[in-house]
């Protein structure tokens, strides 16, 4: 990352300011991040920044950028979780069944949903999945919510906020416990939300399946 931020052609203090750059801010610019000091020492305080937690302010989001990892990793490590629960609670259970009834008619059909689950793109099995449980399935119990991560208007307090506790917005202390206040399901689960949780379970089927198959195929 360090390299190819010095290697693509240009100034960065235009390529990010655009029109409101000049001369004079973009001299401050350079002079502020340490632009105008040698490559070594320019890694050296990259280097220095990333081992203390700093990834510096987002261009276009206006924040630092270990708020945004905070805010939005949780529901990456939610989905990883659900996806991996998904493939091997069926994929083991078809292993097993097409190992004890080899050259059956089991193990053919475990073998090509096996082979249709590794040649179907994500994006596309997403979509399909989407249409099927939202549309096709619509007003059914099989009914699913094909994005989001909780229903519209609903919304889980902070599970330290339930429990009391008295918590600075501020420091690595809060950002710990705001990074897993942001796993819906657990949060429900500490604060005894089950409607949420519900919920939370319900908006992450979908995508679950989607990422989980091919894993569920190798598996």
């Amino acid at each position: 990352t360090f390299a190819l931020g010095r290697l693509i052609p240009g100034d960065p203090c235009r390529a990010i300011l655009g029109e409101k750059a000049t001369d004079v801010i973009c001299d401050a610019f350079i002079k502020r991040h340490g632009l105008d000091k040698p490559i070594p020492t320019q890694f050296g305080i990259y280097l220095s920044e990333i081992v203390t937690g700093d990834f510096g302010d987002s261009i276009r989001y206006g924040k630092p950028v270990m708020d945004l990892i905070v805010e939005r990793l949780p529901t990456t490590m939610e989905l990883t979780f659900t996806a991996m629960l998904f493939s091997v609670a069926f994929g083991i259970p078809m292993g097993i069944v097409s190992a004890l009834k080899h050259n059956s008619w089991q193990d053919i059909l475990t073998m090509l949903v096996a082979n249709i689950g590794v040649s179907m793109p994500v994006f596309w099995l997403g979509l399909m999945l989407a249409y099927v449980f939202a549309l096709l399935l619509k007003d059914t119990p099989l009914q699913l919510p094909p994005s989001g991560r909780l229903s519209p208007g609903l919304s889980v307090p902070a599970f330290y906020d339930v429990w009391g506790w008295k918590v600075a917005a501020e420091g690595a202390g809060y950002q710990i416990l705001y990074f897993f206040s942001r796993l819906n399901t657990l949060n429900a689960i500490l604060t005894w939300r089950w409607d949420i949780f519900w919920d939370a379970v319900r908006h992450l089927a979908l995508p679950a399946m989607a990422v989980g198959t091919i894993p569920l195929a190798l598996i």
